[in-house]
């Protein structure tokens, strides 16, 4: 039993500046840590900004640590070993009638494509599988969308009022939006992932940093902002930990979790 007698069944953390380090790794403790969560018979959950892609194929092989759950893309995806149980995207028509209003597209990522502005392609979006075509975004893109995103003078607000099935997603650390469908929450793919698993909510422990973390962190008993977090966060979550870089998400669930 541990400290606070909590029974979790499912992790649920977020990567960027709450599992990972600034250096997009964890430390040897951390992936300890997360082997004996796994042999405890606990579920393992991902849920993040990034693409699906750059989870499977870049983070998950620094890490060593392969979740069993992936809810990515802003939660416009999740993923059950690997199966698609949750998607929302954006209609075609919406994405291209969106972009001319952003002053620089940096991504929009398809089913089967990703859209990159040439300033923004590095070596990372080579890796995998998915076609990446370098664009000026002047021609339509086909295909519904899970997200675009860039820069843009004007508010997200100003972006999305006359579309109300699409929602904008800021980050505390970078000048960018994201644009999403308004389903596209990880509050609600988490939700779908439960239900689908048969998992209560107070089974489930989650861990986040920023924006898009505080609606999890609002609704679930077990939730758990890093030091590092901005101060949303910690206002949503029931208990704080240490900092992403000296491995907080970890050290909660030894106490907490693997303490008997």
């Amino acid at each position: 039993m541990s400290k606070f007698d909590i029974n979790v069944k499912m992790i649920v953390t977020d990567l960027d500046n709450t599992l990972l380090r600034r250096d997009k790794t964890v430390s040897e403790y951390t992936i300890q840590v997360f082997q004996r969560i796994r042999n405890h018979g606990v579920l393992i959950a991902f849920a993040t900004a990034r693409d699906f892609r750059f989870v499977t194929e870049y983070i998950t092989p620094r890490t060593g640590i392969m979740p069993d759950i992936l809810i990515a893309d802003n939660g416009a995806l999740a993923c059950y070993n690997g199966k698609d149980i949750y998607k929302k995207m954006i209609p075609s028509k919406i994405v291209n009638t969106l972009m001319p209003r952003f002053k620089v597209v940096r991504c929009v990522s398809t089913e089967d494509v990703y859209y990159l502005s040439g300033e923004y392609s590095n070596n990372h979006w080579s890796i995998g599988k998915k076609a990446t075509v370098i664009t000026d975004f002047a021609k339509v893109i086909e295909g519904d969308a899970f997200y675009l995103d860039g820069n843009t003078e004007k508010t997200s607000l100003i972006l999305t009022e006359d579309y109300p099935d699409i929602r904008a997603v800021t980050y505390s650390d970078v000048d960018l939006v994201t644009l999403v469908h308004r389903e596209a929450t990880k509050l609600k793919a988490l939700i779908t992932v439960q239900n689908a698993l048969n998992i209560e909510a107070g089974e489930i422990a989650n861990f986040g940093d920023d924006y898009s973390d505080i609606e999890v962190l609002s609704n679930y008993e077990n939730s758990v902002a890093v030091a590092n977090a901005i101060d949303e966060c910690k206002a949503a979550a029931n208990y704080i930990c240490d900092t992403n870089e000296n491995d907080g998400v970890a050290k909660w669930l030894e106490e907490n979790v693997l303490c008997n």
